[in-house]
């Protein structure tokens, strides 16, 4: 029996359009969606060569995410990268493309392990960055004993940031006015748009939104 070489045709136009497809059902229909037959169909290409060029409908599903993962990383290095990291990645999370995808994903990673697996691969690292990149802006405005550590700031700007979204999805905004200006206020203390605008010992007050 000859080997099937499609596993290793990373670059082949039609594995590409599978992902492709699959990835516009995930986001169109949701994960029910997701099966050799209607994946081929969407993708103009017959069922088989589904199972030619994936060893499993979970080995497609995760081809899908990592595609997400890669241009979401491109984003996220941008806005770590920026000025002003924490009003980036704000606004990244805040407009993030894959929210439609993200709740299937995480549907399917109930079903499939290796996409749950990948999935804490690809968001521990995330986190890991973001932590550094708050670690540094403590360490760049001395602030020597922060009032929030960085893994706490990390995670409720994420949580609140991908919150936002779920809900505006289903047309939720009730608290998001408020919110928001915590947000703000973490911004003016933490990652202020001027070095005068907020000192060290100011910042030390994030808990207390009445100052």
């Amino acid at each position: 029996m000859v080997a099937n070489r499609g596993y290793n045709s990373l670059s082949s136009k039609s594995r590409l359009a599978l992902i492709d497809a699959a990835s516009d059902l995930l986001a169109d229909e949701g994960y029910p969606a997701i099966s050799a037959r209607r994946v081929a169909e969407k993708a103009g290409l017959k069922p088989q060569l589904v199972h030619y060029y994936f060893r499993s409908m979970e080995e497609l599903v995760v081809a899908v995410y990592q595609r997400s993962t890669a241009a979401y990383f491109r984003l996220h290095d941008e806005a770590l990268s920026s000025a002003h990291p924490l009003r980036a990645l704000w606004e990244l999370n805040s407009k993030l493309p894959e929210v439609k995808r993200m709740t299937e994903y995480i549907a399917l990673g109930k079903i499939y392990p290796a996409l749950r697996a990948e999935m804490r691969r690809s968001g521990e690292n995330y986190r890991r960055l973001q932590v550094e990149a708050i670690e540094r802006i403590f360490a760049a405005r001395g602030i020597v004993n922060p009032p929030v550590d960085a893994d706490t700031l990390a995670l409720f700007m994420s949580a609140l940031a991908r919150n936002f979204l779920i809900e505006g999805e289903v047309g939720m905004s009730v608290g998001h006015v408020g919110a928001l200006a915590v947000m703000e206020k973490i911004f003016d203390k933490f990652d202020p748009l001027t070095p005068s605008a907020a000192t060290a010992s100011e910042a030390a007050e994030f808990f207390d939104f009445r100052t």
